[in-house]
């Protein structure tokens, strides 16, 4: 698996759709346009949770507003395609901005049912720690069980927390390669 062939493929599938999408239009993209989509902004201007006020820049919103009709246009067209999954899947894993592009076209990462299952987990474990620390208040060697605990506790939780962007990119890495090998067999197929 090359990451930047990934990338390039990705982004040439992605500009290539939304620039046939603003032909089809009837307005094509203008030359800032097209500057825009091969250096989008940062990933900050994508959070809706961004407070800081930032001018409107009509041309990031037409760029984006093709992406959402493209994509809708394709998954209407036809629905078991995987291009759209295999790019978003791989802006993902390379961080790319383009996947903040896709994410307000109404793309979103699927995740397991386990994922729920382990922020119960890591949510109960502050309150285990707490559990165990007023259980052994009453002896000796308080002060060193409770370091200990406490120690444990954000042990526990960092390992979790780094074992599941690990699990993440392993996901991503797989499903880029199922949507790489689906899309080799449709080739295949005869029409």
């Amino acid at each position: 698996m090359d990451r930047t062939a990934d990338l390039n493929s990705a982004l040439s599938f992605v500009i290539g759709r939304i620039a046939e999408q603003a032909t089809v239009s009837g307005e094509p993209l203008s030359d800032e346009q097209r500057l825009l989509l091969n250096y989008l902004p940062s990933t900050a201007i994508w959070n809706p949770e961004f407070t800081v006020p930032v001018p409107r820049n009509i041309n990031l919103e037409r760029v984006c507003a093709l992406g959402k009709a493209a994509y809708l246009h394709d998954r209407q067209l036809n629905p078991s395609s995987l291009d759209w999954e295999f790019a978003f899947a791989v802006f993902t894993l390379n961080r790319h901005p383009m996947g903040g592009l896709l994410q307000l076209a109404g793309m979103k990462l699927r995740r397991p049912r386990w994922d729920g299952l382990l922020l119960i987990v890591t949510a109960l474990l502050p309150i285990v720690a707490v559990v165990l620390l007023v259980w052994n208040a009453d002896g000796p060697l308080f002060l060193f069980r409770s370091e200990g605990i406490g120690s444990g506790c954000v042990a526990i939780m960092l390992l979790m927390f780094l074992a599941s962007r690990r699990i993440e990119k392993q996901r991503l890495k797989e499903y880029i390669e199922r949507c790489r090998v689906a899309s080799r067999f449709v080739a295949t197929l005869p029409r």
